[in-house]
């Protein structure tokens, strides 16, 4: 009989020592869980407009639904800047280009405004100006670069737009460097 009793004391500690062994492997794998979505969320800006209060609140589904969302812009924006790569390597490896030149490409994403101006080399263009037009129409330069390819000249230009109630109107925008170039 003792022996009965000694394995039912014996299973029953296996079964304490095999749930005290889950439960910790199901703590480590929360903590884990957790940190990696610290990880991840730390590594994502966040939304500057939030429809929560608080966004020190928002729940890991919520933090892990923003970053996916973030993730998918971000691969439509890699998809459209490598489209648009292509347009524009296509446009300067064109033999006759006289007769496109000068090419003004101005392109409106969200609160961003990207201008792209392919020209020959010897037109002198005052950028300065076209920053000042950019200025008047309610966008603000953050960043702006040139290179050369044979004998054109692509200017990029990348504006914040000021206010994103009112926005930005690209037409117009367009047809004002279109008359200064």
């Amino acid at each position: 009989m003792k022996r009965k009793g000694g394995r039912a004391c014996s299973s029953k500690q296996q079964q304490q020592q095999q749930e005290s062994n889950n439960s910790r492997e199901r703590f480590r794998s929360r903590s884990q869980f957790s940190e990696l979505c610290s990880d991840l969320t730390s590594t994502i800006p966040q939304p500057l407009h939030s429809s929560k209060p608080d966004q020190n609140v928002a729940s890991q589904a919520d933090q892990i639904e923003h970053a996916r969302n973030y993730i998918v812009e971000l691969k439509e924006r890699i998809d459209n800047l490598e489209k648009r790569k292509e347009e524009l390597e296509m446009i300067v490896n064109q033999e006759d280009t006289d007769s496109i030149l000068p090419v003004i490409e101005v392109k409106e994403s969200g609160n961003n405004l990207e201008v792209q101006l392919v020209i020959k080399q010897d037109q002198d263009i005052m950028l300065h100006q076209v920053i000042k037009i950019l200025e008047e129409e309610g966008a603000e330069v953050v960043n702006a670069s040139f290179c050369t390819s044979g004998y054109k000249l692509i200017h990029t230009l990348h504006a914040k737009v000021r206010s994103a109630r009112v926005g930005i109107e690209v037409s117009r925008v367009r047809e004002r460097l279109h008359d200064l170039i």
